[in-house]
């Protein structure tokens, strides 16, 4: 591996080692796991699936928490803070009357602002908290 890094600015007793640099329109052919700085969004990306993509945060994220209350009858509770689409459960974290529910399992998304809850999730009368940014990698 050590022959492979090839970086005159690593000298011994470094701490870091400095990321190539790249712009938003360099025209070359990276491949899976090529990991850049790209200076005209300032912003760290990683190459994966034919596409850059951050990988980084800058500063901090704030949690989003939505709140609701179970209804005998309703699986269908929104609008939530954000829209997520089928597929993207495990983005957040979802307790009902302070149990953490099982992506998928428990609770689906369909692209909209609301939540569908399997019907034998709980009973009425519960809290239900969902909590948002736990993935967030969108560096501002």
């Amino acid at each position: 591996m050590g022959k492979l890094l090839k970086n005159p600015e690593l000298a011994p007793g470094a701490l870091g080692a400095r990321l190539p640099i790249g712009t938003s329109v360099t025209s070359d052919t990276p491949v899976d796991g090529v990991i850049r700085f790209n200076s005209t969004n300032s912003k760290v990306e990683l190459y994966y699936n034919n596409q850059w993509n951050q990988i980084a945060k800058i500063g901090t994220v704030n949690i989003v928490t939505d709140t609701f209350t179970t209804a005998d009858g309703v699986t269908s509770y929104g609008p939530m803070s954000y829209s997520y689409n089928s597929g993207q459960e495990a983005s957040v974290l979802v307790f009902v009357g302070g149990v953490q529910q099982k992506p998928i399992t428990n609770y689906t998304f369909d692209g909209t602002t609301s939540i569908s809850l399997n019907p034998t999730t709980g009973t009425a009368n519960q809290t239900i908290t969902i909590l948002h940014n736990f993935n967030s990698t969108n560096a501002t």
